[in-house]
């Protein structure tokens, strides 16, 4: 079953507007209500896939801003709170390039075992219940999947903003740092990964055209 928290919710529509005023800014600001539905659109359909796919791997996620603790790899380089640069570096880079880089890294998943609907897993001569990183990673890989579908209903139906924004923050997100979707994808399912930066290399190219 497909559920939400108060929190994740508030998130979402923070995520939502922030990417209508990148989707709409250029010399000026510009918020416009056929923006916000176009980014609820994508944003929306991307979260429900990976919320309806994780109930396939036994996990449950929930989705809050793009944020990072540890800036290097020593135990030091840890900050005491979490530094939410899914706020930040979408705003920072859109304003200072005046709109012409629309960055859509705005949300992370994060994800948690539901032991009770797992089925059992064999490896080797162990059976375990545990969660692991392809469940994860297959759950981040439909949200991708279903952007690329998507694009193609929106362009069929002629609506090429959607069709273009989807395959951005698809773009975007395939990145694999931090704790963005494409990060979870390249180190949980290194195949995948590499089949959709293909697939949307694709993608992008026949938007261009």
């Amino acid at each position: 079953m497909i559920s939400f928290t108060k929190k994740e919710c508030i998130w979402i529509i923070v995520s939502i507007l922030i990417m209508a005023f990148i989707m709409g800014f250029s010399d000026k600001p510009n918020l416009s209500p056929i923006l916000i539905l176009f980014s609820a659109i994508i944003i929306l359909v991307n979260i429900l896939a990976k919320k309806f796919a994780s109930g396939f791997y036994s996990i449950k996620i929930e989705h809050t801003i793009w944020s990072f603790k540890q800036f290097w790899f020593t135990k030091r380089a840890h900050l005491k709170k979490a530094f939410p640069i899914g706020l930040i570096f979408p705003f920072f880079f859109s304003i200072l390039s005046l709109g012409i880089i629309k960055p859509f890294t705005l949300l992370q998943f994060e994800s948690e075992n539901v032991i009770q609907t797992r089925i059992l897993r064999q490896s080797g001569k162990h059976r375990r219940y545990e969660i692991n990183e392809t469940d994860i990673a297959f759950t981040a890989a439909w949200g991708f999947w279903i952007l690329i579908a998507l694009a193609i209903i929106a362009s069929f139906f002629k609506q090429p903003e959607i069709t273009k924004y989807a395959v951005y923050y698809g773009i975007w997100n395939l990145i694999p740092v931090s704790q963005l979707d494409g990060c979870k994808l390249f180190f949980g399912s290194f195949f995948n990964w590499l089949l959709l930066v293909i697939a949307y290399i694709i993608a992008l190219v026949v938007v261009l055209i």
